[in-house]
């Protein structure tokens, strides 16, 4: 039986959460949106997805701040986060690195990459 993966993106920019809803989409995922960090982690507990794709900068809270507060859940803790930013400082990358974040792509983010990301994290999950 064929299984959809369940990908969970949270981006404070319309155009870029739509436009990139749009492209997994089109890769055969399932998408859920938020618009900010609160609406993340509470869509993250009720919707289970198998990955997250956080935005580092959102209002009411940065995407750390959401992966920090998933760490302390059991109902979160073992989602894997990918982030997305368009801030080009090197510290974010020690940050992500330091939550235990699968990557983090700075934007524009090559689909190619990304999506490669992706399915590495949801294919050991799967089996």
């Amino acid at each position: 039986m064929y299984r959809t993966f369940k990908i969970l993106i949270a981006d404070d920019d319309p155009g870029f959460l739509s436009a990139l809803s749009v492209r997994l989409k089109s890769q055969g995922f399932d998408v859920i949106t938020a618009s900010d960090s609160y609406n993340a982690l509470a869509k993250a507990k009720n919707e289970n997805p198998d990955v997250m794709l956080l935005d580092v900068n959102m209002p009411a809270g940065d995407g750390f701040s959401v992966q920090e507060r998933m760490k302390g859940d059991d109902g979160t803790n073992t989602i894997p986060v990918i982030y997305l930013t368009g801030d080009k400082s090197e510290r974010l990358d020690e940050i992500a690195e330091e939550l235990g974040a699968v990557a983090l792509f700075h934007k524009p983010i090559r689909m190619s990459i990304l999506i490669q990301a992706i399915h590495a994290v949801i294919t050991p999950r799967a089996a």
